[in-house]
């Protein structure tokens, strides 16, 4: 029944075996929108490259002195901020509460960061940051986090479209999707190596995909309309 009491819940109290069975969530190997998110096959510009190389770093050189709001502040809100989000159509955004019921459950809390339609406030959420200073915390799982704003998402958006994520421990970044039932984790990207540009290319491919999201939406707003 929509009256009975729900179990209020905030994101960093889930571990992934209270998600995997209160949502009937599982973990697949593979998924054809992350593989495609995870297509190294970008070009990047002399600017991104040098702005890049000078944010790397720093990290190499302070991470294992920043805490959390250092580490966001210092190197991921920058190579956020390189790949330009802002858009007439979405930007992102930190720091902002949000909630729904899902299932028994009232989900709420702050996330980390978040890229949705909107200019002032979010609206349709479609990718999520949490950021970590440590793998392992005493009250906080990064992943478990990460998918928990994932879930929310789902249902604020009628489960229309793949949920993507990336849960982010010092040097490493973990790339999520959530579709329907199953969610999906990459490989770990190492930010002090290499790595660092194909950690870009996938936020640039992540802009690609919002877009082409959006104008999916679009063109179903006018069928509907037609018809």
């Amino acid at each position: 029944m929509e009256h009975e009491k729900k179990i209020k819940k905030v994101f960093t109290a889930w571990n992934m075996n209270e998600l995997e069975k209160a949502f009937g969530l599982k973990k697949t190997i593979k998924n054809k929108y992350l593989e495609k998110l995870l297509d190294n096959n970008v070009e990047l510009n002399d600017f991104e490259n040098q702005n890049i190389k000078y944010y790397q770093k720093l990290l190499f050189e302070n991470v294992h002195y920043y805490n959390e709001a250092e580490l966001s502040g210092k190197f991921i809100t920058p190579i956020i901020s390189l790949v330009n989000f802002d858009t007439t159509d979405f930007s992102y955004f930190a720091e902002r509460e949000f909630s729904a019921v899902v299932g028994n459950y009232k989900m709420s809390g702050r996330t980390d960061g978040m890229i949705a339609t909107g200019k002032w406030e979010p609206e349709i959420p479609f990718f999520f940051i949490s950021e970590y200073k440590r793998e392992v915390e005493p009250r906080r799982n990064p992943m478990a986090q990460n998918l928990a704003e994932m879930i929310v998402a789902q249902k604020l958006n009628n489960n229309k479209f793949p949920v993507y994520g990336v849960y982010i421990v010092g040097k490493q970044w973990h790339f999520m999707i959530l579709e329907d039932k199953t969610y999906t984790v990459s490989k770990s990207f190492d930010a002090t190596e290499n790595d660092i540009f194909d950690i870009f290319k996938i936020l640039k491919n992540l802009k690609t995909t919002i877009i082409e999201i959006l104008k999916k939406m679009n063109a179903q707003k006018e069928e509907k309309i037609k018809s």
